[in-house]
C-alpha cells in the first residue's frame, strides 16, 4: 500500500448529511442554536443563541490531524481583538477533540455538576475517564492566532486558536497537531450569545487522519 492509500485509510469522515449519532445539547438559561441537516452538511444556526453539537465515536481514534471545510455566511459582531474575553467570548467555529484520560466524576459530582460536564464524562469508555475538550478556535483578528488558554470557566476545556475566519464566504482549514490525541468524540461549538450575534456555519466535511485506537 502507497503513503495516499494508507493516509486515506486512516482517514474518517464525520457524517454530516443527517442527524443519526449525533447529540444536540442545550445550556442552561440559553437558547439553543437552530441545526439543520442536508445533502451539502450540516448548518448551524446562530440568534443570539449558544449550544453544543457532540458525535461520539464508535471507537477511540489517535487523531493527528483535522480537516475542516464549509462556508460562512457572516462574521461576528464583536471586538475581534478581544474574542474570547468575557463579553465576546464567542466563535464562529469551534471543533473540539474530547480527549480520553482518567478524569471522572465521583457521586456528589455527578448530583451536581452541569449537565453539559455530565453529558462530557458520559463520552468515555466503560472503566475509563476524560481528560478534556481540546478545542480548535477559527478567531477573527490574526493578532489572536497561536494564542492558547485553559477556558477560564472550566479546567476542562482548552482552546487553542489556529485558524483565521476574518472574511464571510467557504473556507477550507486543516490544522496538525503538535502529537496525535486519542479521541472519543467531536464537540462542535458555534455560539453568539455574548455579542447577541446572528449567523450561520455550514460545516461541508469534517475529516480526522490518524489511526483507531
Amino acid at each position: 500500500m502507497n503513503l495516499k492509500a494508507m493516509m486515506c485509510a486512516a482517514a474518517f469522515a464525520v457524517p454530516l448529511q443527517q442527524m443519526n449519532d449525533w447529540q444536540l445539547l442545550q445550556y442552561s438559561g440559553i437558547v439553543p442554536n437552530q441545526v439543520s441537516f442536508t445533502q451539502e452538511g450540516m448548518t448551524i444556526e446562530v440568534m443570539g443563541s449558544a449550544s453544543p453539537l457532540i458525535y461520539p465515536l464508535e471507537q477511540p481514534r489517535l487523531v493527528s490531524r483535522i480537516e475542516v471545510t464549509g462556508r460562512l455566511n457572516q462574521l461576528l459582531t464583536l471586538n475581534a481583538e478581544q474574542q474570547g474575553l468575557k463579553g465576546n467570548d464567542d466563535f464562529t467555529l469551534k471543533v473540539g477533540l474530547v480527549i480520553a484520560g482518567d478524569k471522572t466524576l465521583n457521586g456528589m459530582q455527578k448530583l451536581f455538576s452541569a449537565n453539559w460536564i455530565k453529558r462530557l464524562f458520559a463520552l468515555a469508555p466503560e472503566g475509563s475517564g476524560v481528560d478534556s475538550i481540546y478545542f480548535l478556535n477559527a478567531v477573527q483578528d490574526s493578532s489572536s492566532l497561536g494564542q492558547q488558554r485553559q477556558h477560564p470557566l472550566s479546567e476542562l476545556i482548552f482552546e487553542n486558536n489556529v485558524w483565521l475566519l476574518d472574511q464571510p464566504g467557504d473556507f477550507a482549514l486543516t490544522y496538525s497537531l503538535d502529537s496525535p490525541r486519542q479521541v472519543i468524540a467531536i464537540w462542535i461549538s458555534i455560539d453568539g450569545d455574548d455579542s447577541r450575534s446572528n449567523y450561520s456555519t455550514l460545516i461541508k466535511s469534517l475529516q480526522l487522519d490518524g489511526q483507531p485506537g
